[in-house]
């Protein structure tokens, strides 16, 4: 390959350096290469650079003369490679090509041009994809080109004509040599190493630049462009996942280098600003009768947002934890909180705190109550064993509904798994509410195990509750074999983990006296805070939505004030009672959902989804009280809010493959449950409740990310036992 030196006067003298790991990509690297040669003007050298494998080094020396071979004399990896190049080349610019890019006509020129301002130190240029033959792009990455960084090329976002950026990219730029003798090479402890796609070697280097040159200026030249070659294995969704999640592991590295504000600037822009409107483009594609692929093209979004912000919190929680002598979790050593109520009609004068040896109480969570009725929820300081309740100052209590003569006959229906201790005072609380007129339907999932004679010995403790048993596991089947055994017009379903109040359900059936009114919820509270698990707990998914009576109408369904697509906001779906004529006309609870499947959660919240979108009413009342176990160890904790995860966002796939137009308000959702969780991290940690948050915040990721994956596997099981499969 000979080089003329005609134009070299008139643009600075180059040395391309090419990288290459593997003889799998001979072909492309030739390529590379060749292109890199050809172009006007041409290079001064340009230099191939093997990383630890001899047999391509022999190779290359034996059938590419002209072309300086040498040998990665670092550590192994592309930032070690690069780091053989600069060393050994001889151009006042350096520029680099991938092995498997083709630099286009002009590629050289355009790159090369900005260096006429001196203070340019870097320059980079726009990668297109060139798909695998008889391939073009898979119908499940966006059109707009927005996720298109996971093939290693330019994706939406990045400006359209020459302007200054952040950093380059890695596959096509160019340096002054002059930077490289200034601020060093590419940090060996970040970049790809053979096949691991992890990267951002370039962005530590530009952002190394900017800090130590400060009249440095990096440039983004889109007409520098090269064809990038995607094989067949980027392609899919398996690939899409380990590259998004290996992009958060390498932000993660810079941000421990440059720190997070350089590290993360553009990627916070691409995400509040980017996204939102790639999605508004497959929404327009919905409309336009194609969504199946716009919802493809969502669900691709979300999971390389997830996966990368879980590849992100993985490795700092790795690093955090790596710098600490000790990674044992905290002990219960934080003050904590007691949980206790208070009924204005018996005074303030005596309110104690539990008796707990070894825990110490710094303040109460307080229910103030008026007999029947709840008036509000305090934080209240503790002194000794008492809770200072003497100065109270209460918001202006919720509205109460009226409370007539309207008793209906009520069935309970509480599904359980092998739990017979919990469900026994959950049914135990249930028969001690003050209504007249109630069943209690236990209904067994696991009827084979061992805890099934206990659960028919406490059915048969009382005549106003029955054994039921379903086999198929899922506690929506559950709770739909309640449904249909049910006697009573209106009809609770309750979690076996909850205890209610005396007066819960007779104000939960004065909510429903009102003939608009489909479904009420409850105030349910913490039976204990005291340990720091339990309260970060409460803090991120506590079930109490407050003393503010809500009333959610029909307007939802319309896209009103009220938005369906939070559907959280309802209440808890595990204590709740509902009219049997909308169960009904509802077909009941989704069996591909909530516990006992892959979802393992989700399915009250469709539900309510459902009811929404067809224009029904739903009350939340906190005069209906109940109380909940909360996780009190970390690791349940950290469970709970995996499947919660997994369950919020298979629960929104199902329901976009049954209502695909609403993919734009679900897709907005999913952003906003991120900022959610990153928030509740990032709060004030006054509450003893910090624990591993970097844990807690990767569950809730990872569970967001694996739900839709947990739904397909949910309905393949469903498709096997329709068939009799083994």
């Amino acid at each position: 390959m000979a080089f003329s030196g005609e134009d070299r006067e008139r643009a600075p003298a180059t040395s391309v350096v090419v990288c290459a790991y593997t003889t799998a990509r001979w072909h492309t690297i030739r390529a590379a290469l060749a292109s890199a040669a050809g172009q006007t003007p041409a290079p001064l050298e340009v230099l191939l650079v093997v990383d630890h494998n001899p047999e391509l080094a022999r190779r290359a020396r034996a059938e590419l003369p002209g072309i300086r071979i040498l040998d990665n004399e670092g550590p192994r990896g592309l930032s070690g490679a690069r780091n053989t190049g600069i060393d050994h080349s001889v151009g006042d610019v350096i520029a680099f090509l991938d092995d498997d890019a083709a630099a286009l006509p002009g590629w050289l020129a355009h790159l090369l041009a900005p260096y006429a301002d001196p203070d340019v130190v870097a320059v980079g240029g726009a990668a297109r994809p060139q798909w695998p033959t008889g391939s073009g792009r898979p119908a499940w990455l966006p059109a707009t080109g927005v996720l298109d960084w996971v093939a290693g090329c330019t994706y939406t976002g990045l400006p359209t004509a020459l302007a200054e950026v952040r950093n380059v990219m890695g596959c096509t730029m160019s340096f002054r040599r002059t930077v490289f003798d200034a601020i060093g090479g590419f940090s060996t402890r970040v970049g790809r190493v053979g096949t691991l796609p992890l990267g951002c070697e370039e962005t530590e280097l530009c952002i190394r630049a900017h800090r130590q040159l400060p009249r440095a200026r990096i440039l983004f030249e889109p007409r520098a462009t090269v064809t990038h070659q995607v094989s067949v294995d980027r392609l899919t969704w398996s690939y899409l996942r380990r590259r998004s999640w290996s992009e958060g592991v390498s932000k993660a590295a810079v941000s421990r280098l440059a720190g997070t504000g350089p590290a993360l600037a553009v990627e916070r822009r691409y995400v509040a600003r980017v996204l939102p409107a790639a999605v508004g483009h497959e929404l327009v594609q919905a409309a336009r009768g194609r969504p199946a692929n716009a919802s493809k093209a969502i669900i691709a979004i979300a999971t390389a947002l997830l996966a990368t912000a879980g590849g992100y919190l993985r490795e700092s929680a790795r690093r955090r934890s790596s710098s600490v002598p000790s990674a044992a979790e905290p002990a219960v050593t934080a003050p904590a909180t007691a949980v206790t109520e208070l009924d204005i009609r018996h005074g303030p004068e005596a309110l104690p705190v539990p008796a707990n040896p070894g825990i110490v109480y710094r303040d109460a969570q307080v229910l103030v109550r008026d007999g029947r009725w709840a008036l509000d929820l305090l934080r209240l300081p503790v002194t000794g064993t008492r809770v200072n309740s003497e100065d109270l100052r209460l918001a202006a209590p919720p509205t109460r509904p009226e409370p007539g003569s309207w008793t209906p006959k009520v069935s309970v229906v509480v599904p359980t798994a092998d739990r017979a201790d919990k469900v026994r005072r959950c049914v135990k609380s249930l028969l001690a509410t003050d209504y007249p007129d109630l069943e209690v339907l236990l209904v067994d999932n696991r009827p084979h195990a061992a805890a099934a004679a206990a659960l028919v010995e406490l059915a048969s403790g009382d005549p106003r509750t029955r054994y039921l048993a379903e086999a198929e596991p899922g506690v929506s089947r559950a709770r739909n074999t309640g449904l249909a055994e049910a006697c009573g017009p209106l009809v609770a379903f309750v979690d076996d983990d909850i205890e209610v109040d005396r007066w819960w359900l007779a104000n939960l059936v004065a909510e429903l006296a009102d003939e608009t009114v489909d479904c009420a919820t409850s105030l349910v509270l913490p039976t204990s805070l005291d340990t720091p698990a339990q309260r970060k707990f409460e803090q991120l998914k506590g079930f109490g939505r407050g003393v503010r009576r809500q009333v959610f109408g029909p307007d939802l369904s319309g896209g009103g004030s009220q938005n369906p697509f939070t559907p959280g906001q309802f209440g808890p779906g595990g204590c709740a009672l509902w009219r049997r004529s909308t169960l009904a006309g509802l077909g009941g609870f989704d069996p591909l959902l909530g516990p006992g499947t892959p979802t393992r959660a989700g399915e009250d919240l469709e539900l309510f989804l459902r009811l929404a979108r067809a224009g029904g009413s739903i009350v939340y009342t906190p005069h209906a009280v109940a109380w909940h176990e909360h996780s009190a160890e970390w690791a349940e904790l950290r469970d709970h809010l995996h499947a919660y995860s997994i369950g919020l966002s298979a629960m929104f796939v199902r329901h976009l493959l049954h209502r695909p137009g609403d993919a734009g308000a679900i897709a907005a959702v999913v952003p906003s449950r991120v900022r959610r969780i990153l928030l509740a991290r990032s709060s004030p940690r006054d509450d003893g409740s910090a624990g591993p948050g970097a844990r807690l915040l990767l569950e809730q990721l990872t569970g967001l990310a694996w739900g839709p994956a947990a739904l397909a596997r949910s309905a393949w099981r469903a498709r096997c036992r329709w068939s009799r499969c083994p």
